[in-house]
């Protein structure tokens, strides 16, 4: 007999009974039907991250102010594109692959909306580094088994492919892993909240404030000569710490101290990319699309930030460049578009910007990639004119963005979905860590006030490792 969200609540031991012969059942009946199927169940609400600790070879992460969280582990499917066109092949693939993919609720849950997950590399072009290998140009995936909080109900989800659900030493194995998982999110000794200290650092490399400074006049000088006008250059920093980081503990701290931050967490292969960044590129619902620009920096450790950044020329000028091309760059999709005139103030833990919310209707519902393709890069990750800005990054930026600056968020079946920019991050493997941040740079630049600007902007990642700047 089949158990209801309220028969399950009783204890835990009963509910986790009830998962186990329901996921049985379901497992069993997913062999029946062509595709991919998500069965769905009742679950606790508890952090997202719970799911993940302990480390995963493949994992992603979502965790959005707006609401809506996800953590996931292991993929039943990948797909991945490269070169020029990446945006519109994974929106291809996406399409199809959802498209066979049908959800069914068991124990009373919902079925819920099949969503992929991944993101797009800052630039189309083949990694170089081994660290960034494992995440190609663009990678959407499928997680095996996963676990969504959306509008205060919880639901843990397992994918069933039919063609491994055929064979019972795949099924038993599914079968195991979905329930062991489960069962973790009803423990709380399991918590990333009560996981041992982070581990201190062993040494900390990153290139000379004299090289940053002498790349900046360099490209002052460009500027100056009227070939550019703004480019927002990336800095590395490199740390070899005591032992491997646990990236659910960081996501954990981050919930913590980067709240009004989108988090987000891709690992594969062992190797973890994750952040929390106060930039969207797009949320995409039927005809309606938001975005905004975010330009403009100041440190919250200075009392007089907030005034200072509304009276700074140099940054309202910085600003007003995003705002001018997001907008551009929008307009032929758009039947109509609504920005405030002025930017408002957005406050994080350690940096205050300038924002401009943007809102358009789309002309029919364009897929959110196909809009993704239109924004990215914007100029507060990239720069003016675009070509030749990214051609200078090319040419001059020391160090390899890898999916640093780049696109990452899901979308669904309709192409609706979220995509966020995917900035104060750092990519992890074994004792390896490498975080970034970037400044734009105008023809009013300090290079001394940049570098101390990207300081500010590493100052979450860090604090969420329990080092200081």
């Amino acid at each position: 007999m089949s158990a209801s969200l309220e028969d399950q609540t009783a204890t835990p031991e009963a509910w986790v009974k009830g998962v186990a012969a329901a996921l049985e059942r379901g497992i069993a009946e997913a062999r029946h039907h062509a595709g991919t199927t998500l069965l769905c169940l009742p679950a606790p609400v508890v952090p997202t991250e719970n799911l993940l600790t302990g480390r995963w070879d493949d994992s992603v992460a979502w965790a959005a102010p707006s609401g809506f969280e996800l953590a996931g582990i292991g993929f039943t499917h990948v797909i991945e594109a490269s070169g020029p066109e990446r945006f519109r092949r994974i929106a291809e693939l996406g399409t199809e692959l959802l498209g066979r993919t049908r959800a069914v609720g068991l124990l009373g849950a919902r079925p819920i909306s099949a969503r992929l997950f991944g993101g797009f590399a800052f630039a189309a072009r083949a990694p170089r580094s081994e660290l960034w290998r494992p995440f190609g140009e663009a990678r959407f995936v499928l997680p095996t088994v996963s676990y969504l909080v959306e509008d205060g109900t919880a639901t843990f989800v397992v994918a069933v492919e039919r063609e491994r659900a055929d064979a019972s030493s795949e099924r038993a194995r599914l079968h195991d892993l979905a329930l062991r998982l489960f069962t973790r999110l009803m423990d709380d000794s399991l918590s990333p909240s009560r996981a041992p200290a982070t581990p201190s650092e062993v040494s900390r490399r990153e290139r000379p404030e004299e090289a940053w400074t002498a790349l900046v006049e360099g490209l002052r000088a460009e500027i100056l000569r009227g070939s550019l006008e703004q480019v927002v250059l990336a800095r590395r920093l490199e740390l070899e710490l005591e032992r491997e980081v646990d990236p659910a503990f960081v996501l954990g701290r981050l919930r913590v101290q980067a709240a009004e931050c989108t988090r987000f967490l891709v690992t594969a292969s062992g190797t973890s990319f994750l952040g929390a960044t106060p930039e969207w590129l797009a949320r995409k619902h039927g005809a309606l699309l938001e975005t905004a620009a975010v330009a403009g920096s100041m440190s919250t450790h200075d009392r007089e930030g907030a005034a200072r950044l509304f009276e700074s020329g140099k940054d309202r000028a910085e600003h007003a460049i995003v705002v001018r091309e997001i907008l551009r760059a929008l307009s032929p999709l758009a039947s109509s578009i609504e920005h405030a005139e002025q930017p408002e103030l957005y406050q994080l833990r350690h940096v205050f910007h300038l924002r401009t919310r943007i809102r358009a209707t789309l002309k029919g519902s364009p897929h959110l990639l196909h809009v993704a393709e239109q924004l990215h890069p914007t100029p507060a990750v990239g720069g003016m004119p675009k070509t030749r800005a990214l051609e200078w990054i090319e040419r001059h930026e020391p160090d390899e963005r890898g999916w640093y600056a780049g696109p990452i968020g899901w979308f669904d079946a309709a192409g609706d979905g979220e995509l966020a920019v995917a900035l104060r991050s750092g990519v992890f493997a074994g004792r390896l860590a490498e975080l970034y941040a970037g400044a734009g740079i105008v023809d009013r630049s300090s290079p001394a006030a940049e570098f101390a600007e990207t300081r500010w902007k590493l100052a979450a990642l860090l604090g969420a490792l329990g080092l200081t700047d």
